[in-house]
């Protein structure tokens, strides 16, 4: 057996065997145990069009969210921007910029997740009280790779995180840690995504606890306990299946482990045509919610525009949109 098809069978091999060992141990899941879950909000219809299967794909940007070894062999400066409307109102926009320097590539990146203003209510005015509250959550990131070879890049990402509920909030950092390899056959590569390693987060100040006992109740001032933050695990392989001519076909394989939920399986295709077209379509596995989605991509220049669509089995899909636009270096 020839070198480049073991590393593929030993690809697959890997990330079947994972979601397969996830899947069997899947009858209890830590769910409601991490916070400052939108990091794991899909960042650019790109990746919500292919299932977020995306970890592995040649980016341009947005690789600060996915995965920074990608940054590792870019020659543009590359600004990128994406939207879409979560679930119950909730708005997640994303931006970055990544651009070489000295030898590395370097990407600056910004998650921010809102939501319209919602009414007050307590125990004893359930109806309201008759003021409104906001949330925000924010993740500012800067990404630094390094390509040590045509074939092999690590990266990493340091975040700033912060969520706000009315005047309460917590803050934190997290960091993402990516590798790439191109296996040399064709274009098939492998890599491994650490995501949201960091510290225990916890909201600032007290908050008056009631507790009952017999016929006196006491309110007592309690501090707001740490949360962990949502770190996961994706180990992948992405490679063409089928070329001919101006057409081709990409496969993305993808095992995701997060720390508060048993493993998924994300699969996503991509299908391309020549510089202009890409149609993709992607299906998750072991999710409560999400299943399948559906994409497009149309290219002019250096201009990308993507739109992807998302369903969920109890609520309305989710449309996605984003754009990034490329600036070719100068050379001598």
């Amino acid at each position: 057996m020839s070198t480049h098809k073991y590393y593929l069978i030993s690809s697959l091999a890997i990330v079947l065997c994972i979601s397969s060992f996830g899947f069997a141990q899947s009858s209890f899941n830590k769910v409601g145990t991490a916070g400052v879950l939108f990091l794991n909000l899909p960042a650019g219809a790109g990746a919500q069009g292919m299932g977020k299967a995306y970890s592995g794909m040649e980016q341009g940007a947005s690789a600060s969210f996915w995965n920074p070894a990608l940054l590792g062999w870019e020659k543009s400066t590359e600004t990128f921007i994406g939207y879409s409307s979560w679930l119950i109102d909730i708005h997640n926009q994303t931006a970055a910029v990544s651009f070489p320097l000295k030898g590395l590539g370097v990407g600056i990146s910004q998650r921010l997740v809102t939501t319209s203003s919602m009414s007050e209510t307590t125990t004893s005015r359930p109806r309201g009280t008759g003021e409104s509250f906001g949330y925000q959550d924010i993740a500012l990131g800067l990404s630094i790779s390094r390509a040590f070879s045509d074939r092999f890049a690590l990266g990493g990402t340091l975040k700033y995180i912060r969520e706000s509920v009315a005047d309460l909030y917590a803050h934190g950092f997290a960091v993402d840690i990516g590798s790439l390899y191109w296996l040399g056959y064709r274009d098939l590569r492998f890599y491994m995504v650490l995501r949201n390693f960091g510290p225990d987060m916890a909201y600032g100040g007290t908050f008056l606890d009631t507790r009952v006992q017999g016929n006196i109740k006491e309110e007592v001032e309690l501090s707001y306990g740490e949360f962990t933050l949502p770190v996961s695990f994706t180990l992948g392989t992405t490679g063409t299946i089928w070329q001919s001519g101006t057409h081709a076909l990409l496969l993305a394989i993808e095992a995701n482990h997060p720390a508060d939920y048993s493993p998924r399986l994300h699969v996503g295709t991509e299908y391309k045509f020549g510089n202009h077209l890409k149609i993709r379509g992607g299906y998750g596995l072991n999710y409560e919610q999400e299943s399948w989605s559906l994409g497009c991509g149309i290219m002019a220049k250096n201009l990308f525009i993507d739109f992807a669509y998302a369903a969920m089995q109890d609520f309305s899909g989710i449309i996605s949109y984003s754009m990034r636009y490329a600036i070719p270096s100068r050379r001598s």
